[in-house]
């Protein structure tokens, strides 16, 4: 084992300038993927989202209710989030007050800015009102959130492909100023006055 992460260790440091053109290149394509992703995706962190018109729930889970922006967004608006009216409504049936929880902005500072305890299984609609437009990011046929594990590895990749193109560029300069100083002693070696040359200048 100590053997196999000596030897990688070796072979990253040998090819670590090729290596981190890769891993550059790996984040560019996962920034890439991370844009196509959020605009694909339908949760209240993808940018220009539209919440899904319907949502599956099962009775007697916990769901939260998030906000793009969450608390601050809400407040910006002049709404507050100290009360909900909320409602369910399914297959076109007659809403349902539907009882929420807030959550406190100082405990919770992302979108997420209540809770609520499905009365009903099956697809629903969520209205609360003056909050707008709302997500229940936590439903049971959420998507994966597959812009947040792009955008992840973009970061990662970007970072490791830095840090290993300047650990490239510093050995490939240390090494020319190696050979350049080699060179000048050498050089310098070369012209070093001799016994005859010494007789010479005497003259």
């Amino acid at each position: 084992m100590r053997a196999a992460a000596k030897s990688l260790g070796a072979f990253i440091l040998r090819y670590r300038g090729v290596i981190a053109v890769a891993l550059l290149l790996a984040a560019v394509l996962c920034g890439g993927l991370y844009r196509i992703a959020d605009g694909a995706e339908k949760h209240s962190y993808n940018s220009g989202a539209q919440p899904p018109a319907t949502v599956q729930l099962t009775t007697g889970h916990t769901y939260e209710i998030s906000v793009p922006g969450g608390h601050k967004a809400l407040q910006k608006r002049g709404i507050s989030t100290a009360a909900a009216l909320c409602s369910l409504s399914r297959d076109g049936a007659s809403p349902m007050t539907l009882t929420v929880t807030p959550l406190s902005a100082d405990v919770r500072p992302t979108n997420a800015v209540a809770t609520f305890v499905s009365p009903l299984s099956g697809r629903v609609h969520l209205d609360c009102g003056s909050w707008g437009a709302v997500y229940i990011d936590d439903s049971d046929d959420s998507a994966w959130d597959f812009s947040g594990l792009f955008l992840v590895l973009a970061a990662l990749f970007l970072t490791a492909g830095v840090a290993l193109g300047l650990s490239a560029l510093y050995a490939r300069t240390a090494r020319d100023d190696h050979e350049i100083e080699r060179g000048v002693g050498v050089g310098g070696g070369r012209h070093e006055v001799g016994g005859g040359d010494a007789d010479d200048l005497l003259r």
